[in-house]
């Protein structure tokens, strides 16, 4: 078994931090998933992958290590090179594996970023529902004044054509008054003088 202090990048305090999470070896850790290390602290989204491939490296590198140190002591010196040309061996699964974990760090990176488009875009979505439905309701709110307003201006209108011609109607009693008894006194002068043609025709 190798310990996890062993990974590159695993310090003391990280390793207490994984130990709590049930990962102890660095066996464990690289048989780990991603999404199992985001909860663990100081470890994120893309730092996660990075660590479970360098926990493949370790593990896959300590039996080489120990198969080289065995075989030595039976080989002449003169044979030791192709043992030394192993850590040679080992570049392009290095390579490969800072590859796999730039990759998954860039597809982390890129997640994040379309996570973050995409809230935005819903945010900028609610707040232009948000502004139509409040210019909708101003809009109506103004509707509904200019009608209560309207209709103050045609109440006050009829009533005031009410009142005009209620005046109208008296007026035209009145005058009626006024010619009925300007009738009647033209009746009573011509009576009176009558009578006082009869009184002087009989003088």
């Amino acid at each position: 078994m190798t310990a996890v202090t062993e990974v590159r990048g695993v310090g003391p305090a990280l390793a207490q931090a994984l130990s709590a999470t049930g990962i102890k070896t660095a066996e464990d850790l690289a048989k780990a998933k991603p999404a199992d290390l985001v909860n663990v602290p100081r470890i994120g989204a893309a730092r996660a992958p990075i660590l479970i491939a360098a926990a493949k490296e370790a593990t896959r590198a300590k039996p080489a290590a120990k198969a080289t140190t065995r075989r030595a002591p039976a080989r002449k010196p003169a044979t030791r090179k192709p043992a030394a040309r192993k850590p040679a061996a080992r570049k392009p699964a290095t390579r490969s594996t800072a590859a796999i974990a730039t990759a998954a760090a860039k597809k982390a990176e890129a997640e994040r970023k379309a996570a973050e488009e995409r809230a935005a875009a819903e945010l900028a979505a609610a707040e232009a529902k948000a502004r139509k439905k409040a210019k909708a309701k101003a809009k109506a709110e103004k509707a509904a004044k200019k009608k209560s307003e309207m209709e103050a201006v045609f109440k006050s209108a009829k009533e005031k054509v009410k009142e005009k011609s209620k005046k109208g109607k008296k007026s035209k009693k009145d005058d009626k008054k006024k010619d009925d008894k300007k009738k009647s006194d033209k009746k009573k002068d011509k009576k009176s003088a009558s009578k006082k043609d009869k009184k002087k025709a009989k003088k």
